[in-house]
């Protein structure tokens, strides 16, 4: 029934449908609201369990330092938490971890691997489906409470719930959303002929953000603009804008196309041949924030959520530069919408099952995380709860200049995301991307051609795919 609704496709009605689906759920499910999980023959969870009171529940929460240079007022914030939880739930005992941001997620598949994964992990990567086999999809929790009064689908942002959706399950409780955006100094923009209104409200196309940084760059010697030739991740942003919103098919085959490389170079080249740019590439990341201070720099890219928070303090006590967010240019002039990161709680359990009750007492701590505490930390990194009521208080709020805020909330209302595609598809766009980060830096700090380049690329990721698959069919 499912699969004829067609419940995932982007042009149906998704709030709509989200309401079916927890009905279906109810209906199909019974009393029991059991789940077969695929790829796990005869697994099944009861989301109605009930806690045994006289028994103690150790569950495990993986998380991440997320205040930068503030470990231990997050340490304080969880603390504090899982003491307010401990209250309503004396039984069950949380213990959290704060991994490193650059080894975390090696840790979690290395703990998949053995099947010993934490019961709760913090995806603040959005990854979202990491194991089909040991992560535990939330929408069978969120349909027992449903009830004709209350529909828990309906309280998250329906865009953190899509983003979070494959094979008709939803695989993580959404926590919040950032739409991924550039910074530009309003201050030098205002100078141009751009309508920062009217690009704000309905995005702009790569020849209108190359006609503005040509005025930027002519405004006088010193202005220019500055992107981060060792980030790539504006080249994946770049990549998206030009319509490649995943690198291989479900059905494992290579989506991406030499032509969408060559194009993203070529975009990049233009710029830089043109000397829009700061002069020396290999010194553009040391310039990248002074510039922008200095009045120099009329727009920064890449930015990630700490580096905007940054700047988001700093602005408040700026006279000369005024902060403003700018959507991502796009290849396609009908293309108004906004990428976002959706990050979520996902749930797991582990390979020798400690029991549905086990299971049912994970999830009241991920929900009390996710439906109470999640404002606190959306404050703190302005960023915007997925959990409606919350989005509600964060508006009335959060501490920032009220163009700003605005600027936010009408790219998250234009946002889109990028469809899960299973976790083995995961794994390999992961190894291409690590061929493009090598090709991306060749080709700003070697001076590498971009045929070069995409033909590198382009070979180097059939060969990934090649070698994976014929590794499964021997497996």
């Amino acid at each position: 029934m499912l699969d004829k609704l067609n419940i995932f496709d982007a042009d149906t009605n998704w709030p709509l449908l989200i309401g079916m689906m927890a009905l279906i759920i109810l209906i199909t499910a019974g009393l029991t609201f059991y789940l077969n999980l695929k790829g796990v023959e005869g697994f099944k969870i009861n989301p109605q369990v009930q806690l045994v009171e006289d028994k103690e529940y150790q569950i495990t929460y993986w998380d991440y330092p997320l205040f930068i240079g503030q470990k231990g007022d997050y340490e304080e914030f969880l603390q504090e938490a899982i003491g307010e939880f401990n209250d309503m739930y004396p039984n069950i005992k949380v213990n959290y971890e704060l991994l490193s941001f650059i080894n975390g997620e090696n840790k979690l598949q290395a703990r998949l691997a053995e099947g010993k994964p934490p019961d709760i992990y913090n995806d603040i990567f959005s990854k979202k489906l990491v194991s089909k086999e040991l992560q535990i999809p939330v929408d069978i929790f969120f349909a027992a409470e449903s009830t004709k009064e209350r529909d828990i689908f309906q309280e998250y942002n329906q865009l953190g719930l899509k983003a979070l959706s494959y094979d008709e399950k939803i695989w993580g409780m959404p926590n919040w959303l950032a739409p991924q955006v550039w910074v530009g100094n309003r201050s030098l923009l205002s100078e141009t002929n751009l309508d920062l209104t009217r690009i704000q409200e309905e995005g702009w196309t790569w020849d209108t953000f190359y006609q503005g940084a040509k005025q930027i760059k002519d405004l006088n010697r010193k202005s220019c603009i500055i992107f981060n030739p060792y980030n790539s991740k504006l080249f994946y942003q770049l990549l998206r804008m030009n319509g490649t919103q995943s690198f291989i098919s479900k059905e494992g085959e290579l989506l991406l196309t030499s032509q969408q490389l060559e194009t993203t170079f070529d975009f990049l080249d233009d710029l830089r041949s043109h000397e829009l740019f700061y002069d020396q590439p290999e010194e553009m990341n040391k310039k990248f924030l002074p510039y922008f201070w200095q009045n120099r720099a009329g727009i920064i890219a890449p930015v990630n959520m700490w580096l905007l928070n940054n700047l988001y303090q700093r602005d408040q006590k700026e006279s000369d530069v005024e902060l403003t967010l700018m959507p991502i240019p796009t290849n396609d002039p009908e293309e108004k919408r906004v990428p976002l990161k959706v990050s979520s709680l996902l749930l797991f359990r582990q390979e020798e099952y400690k029991g549905d009750d086990h299971t049912k007492a994970v999830y009241k701590f991920a929900k009390f995380m996710n439906q109470q505490k999640q404002l606190f930390i959306a404050k703190k990194l302005n960023v915007v709860p997925a959990y409606l009521s919350l989005a509600e208080l964060w508006k009335e709020e959060t501490d920032l200049r009220s163009k700003i805020k605005e600027e936010i909330l009408t790219y998250i209302n234009r946002g889109s995301y990028v469809e899960l595609s299973g976790f083995q598809n995961m794994k390999y766009e992961a190894q291409i991307k690590q061929v493009i980060n090598q090709q991306y830096e060749a080709f700003w700090l070697e001076g590498e051609s971009i045929t070069k380049v995409t033909e590198e690329i382009m070979s180097k990721a059939q060969e990934i795919l090649n070698l994976n698959q014929n590794s499964e069919k021997e497996d």
